[in-house]
């Protein structure tokens, strides 16, 4: 019996190109599809072992850009069986800017977008009971941020039926708005997980820490905790000491997707192997390594390393 792994979150329409000469004249722009949940979807896909089948969890609607999106996905060879698609507006929409040092800047328009309601009426119901108990459950802080606060509590306790849940937290200024109610926030989904998944960035943001080992204070419990810090991951599995691991980048076009890849990669490799933590680390990185040196969130496929 295939085990099931299931990425919850919004795939959204993504504009991106160069608009620094856009008050002059129009700009070219190109268009395509991303989202956090759904980039660690995809290099989980491509890495599982045959045994796992990957499926996206998401609300659209049936316009064009939905169909499309939904396309891309099975080209992916990600399963849509949790895919909402009776909403009343399109997909969410973002626009991506990106600095000459690869650090990306974000506008957004997602309030209608069907994954803000997607735990909403009878189907909303009958889907949350359809991704509980799963084999694999991966979600993000900002799959949460779009909820309200009855669907957040819902989602939690999704992620926490499953056999192994992962998370990150991903923090966004725009939609984190409030500090004080997402550090809470963030304290509580970290009760429920298994594999926490966080960008030392993201934690100082956050909570104003200047040191990565006070993640470790802040999010105290048995589960394993993976901290993204420079070229450096912090490693602390349950009560064990804190490990650090090196993880040079090297050549940085666009960042985009660098912690997602990493922690699709990693997910999928940590179901295909009996290595180390230490192992999957390094193994997930080079993912990560080869995804940054390429414009965009999705790499081609023959680029993937052979790990």
């Amino acid at each position: 019996m295939y085990k099931k792994a299931v990425f919850f979150g919004e795939c959204m329409i993504e504009l991106s190109g160069d608009i620094s000469s856009l008050d002059k004249f129009s700009s070219n722009m190109q268009v395509n599809f991303g989202g956090d949940a759904y980039n660690s979807s995809v290099y989980f896909s491509r890495l599982v072992n045959k045994e796992v089948s990957t499926f996206f969890s998401t609300a659209l609607s049936k316009d064009t850009f939905s169909r499309k999106m939904i396309d891309r996905f099975k080209r992916e060879k990600i399963k849509c069986n949790y895919i909402r698609t009776d909403g009343e507006n399109p997909p969410g929409l973002y626009s991506i800017e990106i600095n000459k040092s690869g650090e990306r800047s974000f506008s957004y328009w997602r309030n209608e977008s069907p994954s803000k309601f997607i735990f909403q009426g009878l189907k909303g119901k009958e889907l949350a009971e359809q991704i509980k108990k799963s084999n694999i459950f991966y979600y993000s802080g900002i799959s949460a941020a779009i909820l309200d606060s009855k669907q957040k509590k819902q989602l939690i306790e999704i992620a926490s039926s499953a056999n192994i849940s992962g998370f990150d937290f991903n923090y966004r200024p725009q939609l984190h708005s409030n500090k004080f109610e997402n550090q809470e926030l963030l304290k509580e989904i970290n009760k429920n997980i298994d594999i926490h998944f966080i960008s030392f960035d993201d934690a100082r943001d956050l909570f104003g820490i200047r040191n990565p080992l006070e993640i470790f204070d802040i999010l105290k419990n048995d589960n394993l905790l993976l901290v993204r810090y420079k070229s450096s991951i912090f490693l602390k599995n349950g009560s064990n000491e804190v490990k650090v691991i090196n993880v040079p980048h090297g050549k940085v076009v666009d960042m985009t997707a660098a912690g997602d890849s990493f922690n699709g990669s990693f997910l999928a490799l940590m179901h295909n192997n009996n290595f180390s933590i230490e192992e999957n680390i390094l193994r997930a990185h080079s993912v990560t390594s080869e995804v940054i040196k390429h414009k965009g969130a999705i790499i081609d496929k023959k680029y993937m390393p052979m790990i």
